[in-house]
């Protein structure tokens, strides 16, 4: 099966997955904008992309992907700052913030997994720096309350981090190749 993974990345982790995604499926990586041409033999087409303001970079893009391609496969790799599924961040949050892009009920069976990605500040752009800065501010408000999860990610931000492993991309590896699409 022809494979093709599209990704739409901001600071380098979705890119990096979805690099590492090609390489397990056998296949490429290019950027989303060039999906038409670089999709065109592929059964299936995995976007990798970042989450932004609570939704997912990209995905109305390859929604209308989806809708024009309907005989294809798809699976997607969501990117975010926030630690891998835990007690402080639990997968259903993830979860949450991946079905505001990709509703249950439009898209009932589609495979995809969280990983966590990292966090420059110095990579963002002039807009996502601003609104960043006032994410600070409201998480400060969050830590003088008291409030652990929000003093943990103001330390890792304020650092920086790189928080990708490929080992992440394992359960979504893992359910293609049990469907056959891998």
């Amino acid at each position: 099966m022809a494979a093709v993974v599209a990704y739409c990345s901001q600071t380098g982790s979705a890119k990096r997955y979805a690099d590492w995604l090609a390489e397990e499926l056998g296949c490429q990586a290019a950027p989303l904008e060039r999906i038409e041409v670089a999709a065109a033999d592929a059964d299936l087409v995995v976007l990798c992309s970042w989450f932004h303001a609570a939704s997912l970079k990209g995905a109305k893009r390859f929604r209308t992907y989806i809708a024009a391609h309907g005989e294809k496969r798809y699976a997607i790799v969501a990117v975010g700052a926030t630690p891998m599924p835990c007690e402080l961040w639990p997968a259903s949050e993830h979860e949450e913030a991946f079905r505001r892009s990709f509703p249950t009920d439009a898209y009932p069976d589609l495979p995809w997994c969280y990983c966590q990605g990292g966090f420059h500040f110095e990579r963002l752009g002039a807009v996502d720096k601003v609104m960043m800065r006032i994410y600070f501010k409201m998480l400060e408000g969050e830590v003088r309350k008291g409030d652990q999860r929000s003093a943990t990610a103001l330390a890792q931000m304020r650092e920086g981090y790189d928080g990708c492993e490929r080992s992440y991309l394992d359960p979504l590896v893992t359910e293609l190749r049990a469907r056959g699409w891998a």
